[in-house]
């Protein structure tokens, strides 16, 4: 149930929290699909938050979620083209962050740097 009809708030609601924004920015840049990838992350998410927002990402149709053909055991959490849209936000804010937050990359130099590739 949604607490406002603003859809700042709602989106806030979805992607607010740190942990949902690293892990779709492990997603979209690094093309992590595994709970193991996921976990490897430098900020270690604990299992149980990890666990969290995956389902939440899965419900909310960001990802969607599927047995790995080769190894029942694994399950793959794929970027829905939903969830690829978020990618420019994720930008902006790294963006953001390296204009304004002192030690942090170049993130203008960075995206270049995978543009030209």
């Amino acid at each position: 149930m949604k607490r406002s009809d603003c859809p700042i708030t709602c989106t806030l609601d979805l992607l607010g929290d740190k942990w949902t924004l690293i892990i779709l920015r492990d997603a979209i840049f690094s093309g992590y699909t595994t709970y193991g990838q996921f976990q490897s992350s430098t900020e270690k998410i604990a299992t149980n938050i990890l666990a969290a927002r995956l389902q939440k990402l899965v419900e909310e149709g960001i990802f969607t979620k599927a047995t790995d053909e080769n190894n029942k055991r694994k399950i793959h959490y794929n970027i829905t083209p939903k969830g690829a849209t978020l990618k420019e936000v994720l930008l902006t804010v790294g963006l953001w962050g390296s204009e304004h937050i002192e030690g942090t990359i170049d993130m203008a130099a960075k995206i270049k740097a995978v543009q030209n590739k």
